[in-house]
This record gives structure tokens, C-alpha cells and sequence, in this order.
């Protein structure tokens, strides 16, 4: 067993056990929404610990992660989670994991994307996600949390948050939307940015609304 995939086996240890801490709670902007409806879940990287949970329910899923050796860590604790793998970067020119992407949509996965992902910069979507929700035409799904405690890594590009123990995590799903095959890449890349950054504020607003105004 190398390292990495050692390493990966530990924080999907950490990971469960700080999971089974936490208070977790899921909203969604569509009522009785199918999680297995197959579609395309986008995120932001630094959300990636707490997506784990909102997306656990779906049973036929593939996400794709860097084919880096810190990416190795991280497929550990996806495949643990019942994730098929696509090694990989959603930049445009990562030929390879956008046609194994295509594959496994063809095949009926719903597709996990950290959108921003691997490298950042933070917060700007990459073209390669765009062009896979316009070649399948499946919907996209933005998906983000509220954790009231958290460890923040702030010396990494992503910020990555990890909820500490006892807090409370509020997940909402928003509602999903298309990518026009007309549309460009700029006023996609808004589209994208914004519906994240909203179902964001929507966790937010729910936590302030159950946790702090009662």
C-alpha cells in the first residue's frame, strides 16, 4: 500500500467521525427533489468535505479528481464513499477525463464536479465542466453548506473548510438548471458562479432563520 493511498484511508477515518458529530441538515429549493435523478452536482472545491454528505444518498455517481498524488488522497476517501473515479482536471484541455467523463454520463452516472478545482483560481468555474453540461445536456445541480464551526485552511489556494465537531451543518441543494448549447462561455461561467454562490447565501439565511432568530 503506497502512502497517498494510505493517507486516504485515514481522512476518510477522520472524515466519518467528524461526520458522525455533526449536526447535518438538507434543504432543497425544489420539494421532494430525486438526489438520483441523474444530473451534474457543482460545488466549490473548498466545500468538498461537507458535499460528501449532501450527495451521500446518490447511488450511481462519478467524481472526478486530480491525478495528482494529493488527488490520490482525496479518490480514497470518494471511492470509500461509493464514488466511481474520473482522474483528472474539468480544464477544457484535459482531453482525457472530459471523453471518460462523457462515458460514464452516457452510462447513467450523475457527475461531481468541484468546479473550480484542482488548482483554483477560487471561485472560477472551469470551461471543461461547462462543456460536459453542454455536450450531455443534462441538468446542473449547485450544491453548498453552512457550518457555524470549522477548521479554515487559509494557507491553501481553496481555503478548504472541515466542520469541527458539534457544529451544525446546513446543505441545500438548488434547483437545477441547462447549459444552452448557443450559450458562451462567459455568460455560462456567470450562470454557473452565481446559482453556487446563491445556494450558499440559502444555507446561510437558513441557519441564521433556525439558529439565531428563535
Amino acid at each position: 500500500m503506497n502512502k497517498y493511498k494510505f493517507l486516504g484511508m485515514l481522512f476518510h477515518f477522520i472524515y466519518r467521525a467528524l461526520s458522525g458529530t455533526t449536526k447535518k441538515e438538507y434543504y432543497y429549493e425544489i420539494e421532494n427533489f430525486d438526489m438520483n435523478s441523474q444530473n451534474i452536482v457543482v460545488f466549490w472545491h473548498r466545500k468538498i468535505f461537507t458535499v460528501c454528505n449532501a450527495t451521500r444518498v446518490i447511488k450511481k455517481k462519478a467524481s472526478m479528481v486530480s491525478a495528482s498524488k494529493d488527488g490520490e488522497i482525496l479518490s480514497e476517501l470518494l471511492r470509500r464513499e461509493g464514488n466511481a473515479l474520473i482522474r483528472g482536471s474539468s480544464n477544457r484541455d484535459n482531453i482525457k477525463s472530459l471523453k471518460e467523463s462523457l462515458r460514464y454520463a452516457k452510462d447513467g452516472y450523475t457527475l461531481g464536479i468541484a468546479i473550480d478545482g484542482p488548482k483554483g483560481p477560487i471561485f472560477e468555474p472551469k470551461a471543461g465542466a461547462i462543456y460536459i453540461a453542454q455536450k450531455t445536456g443534462l441538468p446542473i445541480v449547485p450544491v453548498s453548506s453552512y457550518c457555524n464551526k470549522k477548521w479554515i485552511f487559509r494557507n491553501i489556494w481553496d481555503r478548504l473548510e472541515i466542520p469541527k465537531p458539534f457544529s451544525k451543518n446546513i446543505h441545500f441543494v438548488g434547483k437545477p438548471f441547462y447549459i444552452d448549447k448557443k450559450m458562451s462561455l462567459e455568460e455560462a461561467t456567470e450562470m454557473v458562479k452565481k446559482n453556487i454562490h446563491d445556494a450558499g447565501m440559502k444555507a446561510y439565511e437558513i441557519y441564521i432563520k433556525e439558529y439565531l432568530e428563535k
